[in-house]
């Protein structure tokens, strides 16, 4: 049986991969383990490249604001996106708290790392060259055709990664 002490999160924001970064803390707390979580930007998505590469760490369950703003500004910048109504949250500052607010709650030490580049290929690269155990990552429950032809960054690391992936539901 592998000793997992190393673990990779993949995070983007999403419900899959919120989940994968409770699981991952749960498998922090029962194995013991290091825990990083990796965010990768899609730089197609921006339509100009963001020229940020950012580490942070959030010791106790501390959050590295500055950095979570950093991104939430090149985000916000690249990404063509409808302005927030008056009293709407913005929804980068909303996943970037949602991260922050589950780190704390469970008094979390936590390496966070912010890349550009394809989500799949870096996510793989990353554990590779970080020498992590397991990759844990969300699954969005794409279906059918969608499936079929964007694929999916899950199928995609559990089918490259040279090192076990879990994928949470």
């Amino acid at each position: 049986m592998n000793n997992f002490n190393n673990i990779l999160i993949a995070y983007d924001g999403s419900d899959g991969s919120m989940n994968a970064v409770k699981l991952g803390i749960d498998m922090k707390k029962s194995l013991d383990s290091n825990i990083t979580i990796l965010q990768v930007i899609e730089e197609k998505m921006t339509g100009a490249p963001i020229q940020t590469q950012h580490t942070s760490t959030m010791p106790n369950g501390g959050f590295a604001l500055e950095g979570m703003n950093m991104y939430a500004n090149n985000v916000r910048n690249k990404v063509p996106q409808e302005q927030p109504k008056h009293n709407q949250q913005d929804p980068v500052d909303e996943k970037a708290r949602e991260l922050h607010e589950t780190l704390a709650k469970e008094n979390i030490d936590a390496k966070v790392d912010i890349l550009v580049g394809d989500p799949a290929k870096s996510i793989c690269n990353y554990a590779e060259e970080h020498n992590k155990d397991l990759i844990i990552i969300g699954s969005r429950g794409l279906g059918g055709l969608k499936k079929f032809i964007l694929g999916s960054v899950s199928d995609k690391v559990t089918n490259t990664a040279t090192i076990p992936v879990l994928v949470a539901k």
